[in-house]
């Protein structure tokens, strides 16, 4: 056997190995899509910048944290379900039971806050506090009754895009942004739309920078876009057209927000903009510069009102905080799910009554995925959707 037959065979062998590896590399790397997103979602265009990481088991976030109170296993045991037939990887935070009001930040006596609301304040602190002791650059928070759409990569792709339009300056430049009301808006200014399809800025990480964003509040029980009266928040909305995740009008509960976004947008549109008046802390992803924001402005600083009040003040501005940049969307991309039950189950911080609920459903989610956890668990495709086009709205499902 000739010397250059054997390189020859030892050229393709380290070939063969060096191939097995890359294909081993990409099949668990956490940046590449899982089978769950290819076979029973649908193909998706990873593009060569960093919107990919959207895709991966922690949506592009460092971390995805869970608060949940160890007696509600019921919880738990759904929400990772949930996590596990979405190919997300979550990790849980213990919810707080008693916080001893010695610790109280100056202001918390005075506010008086029940058990539930201060061991509420007191879960979401110690998050911001484990990514400050532990460096971790960016992440994902959600209580743990929180349901999303089978899609939610699609929805954070788009959300990621939008987020880069109104936080990040244009190519090339490290003070000049797309949209005029930046940073302030004066007095004559008017929302200005930037549409995701066709406007561009400069694209870092899947959301932005890491110091251009402290909070974007992905779930809500309503919002409302900012105006130019609402003080010094850019007005630019990032519109996300077509979404057929969004249902239509008649399906829609803004809740505690106002009902701009289904009278002034067509049908399927979802909007990006400046947070304004949002209210409950059911999910939102926070940077490590807002972490550090959030803890001192919140626990070291001052107590001013419930946990979600609080984020809304340094959104805002308000209270004598400064503020911050977050970033919210309408419809949101995380709701309370309700399970059929007594409704005196649905929380451990309010109060909603003792009636039962007989049926259960989640708000302005089209394929939730608890509700489909059936279709899901039997590898099944044909998910309910609550909210069918040209249907109309269903006076059953309790929306209260």
């Amino acid at each position: 056997m000739s010397v250059h037959y054997l390189n020859i065979r030892l050229f393709l062998t380290i070939s063969v190995a060096l191939l097995g590896a890359i294909l081993l590399f990409w099949r668990f790397s956490p940046t590449s899509p899982s089978p769950f997103h290819r076979s029973a979602i649908g193909p998706f265009s990873s593009g060569g910048d960093s919107l990919q990481h959207v895709f991966n088991q922690t949506l592009g976030f460092q971390k995805i944290f869970v608060i949940n109170l160890p007696s509600r296993t019921d919880h738990r045991d759904s929400m990772s379900l949930a996590a596990a037939l979405t190919d997300l990887r979550i990790d849980y935070v213990d919810g707080v039971t008693g916080v001893d009001k010695i610790s109280l930040p100056p202001g918390g006596k005075e506010v008086k806050l029940d058990s539930g609301g201060l061991g509420n304040w007191r879960a979401h602190m110690n998050i911001a506090r484990m990514l400050i002791e532990q460096n971790i650059t960016s992440a994902l928070i959600l209580e743990d009754d929180a349901d999303w759409d089978i899609r939610i990569n699609h929805q954070m792709r788009d959300f990621a895009k939008a987020s880069r339009l109104l936080v990040q300056p244009l190519s090339g430049t490290s003070d000049r942004f797309l949209d005029p009301t930046h940073p302030q808006p004066k007095e004559d200014q008017r929302p200005q739309d930037f549409d995701i399809r066709k406007d561009f800025t400069s694209e870092p990480s899947p959301y932005g920078d890491i110091d251009r964003w402290g909070l974007f509040w992905l779930g809500h029980c309503g919002t409302r876009f900012p105006r130019a009266s609402d003080r010094n928040v850019p007005l630019g909305r990032a519109v996300i057209y077509d979404d057929e995740t969004v249902p239509e009008p008649q399906h829609v509960m803004m809740q505690f927000g106002d009902s701009e976004l289904i009278q002034t947008y067509p049908a399927h549109t979802r909007v990006v903009s400046r947070a304004w008046m949002n209210t409950c802390t059911m999910g939102y992803g926070i940077s490590l510069p807002g972490a550090r924001r959030l803890l001192y402005e919140l626990s070291v600083n001052k107590m001013t009102g419930p946990t979600d009040m609080m984020f809304r003040s340094v959104c805002h501005g308000s209270e004598g905080r400064p503020v911050q940049t977050c970033l919210t969307v309408q419809p949101q991309l995380f709701q309370h799910h309700r399970p059929v039950g007594y409704k005196s189950s649905f929380s451990d911080i309010s109060d909603h009554g003792a009636d039962y609920n007989e049926q259960a459903f989640t708000r302005n989610v089209r394929r939730s995925t608890r509700l489909n956890f059936r279709k899901l668990v039997d590898g099944l495709t044909d998910y309910i959707d609550l909210f069918k086009d040209g249907e109309g709205a269903d006076p059953n499902l309790g929306f209260k």
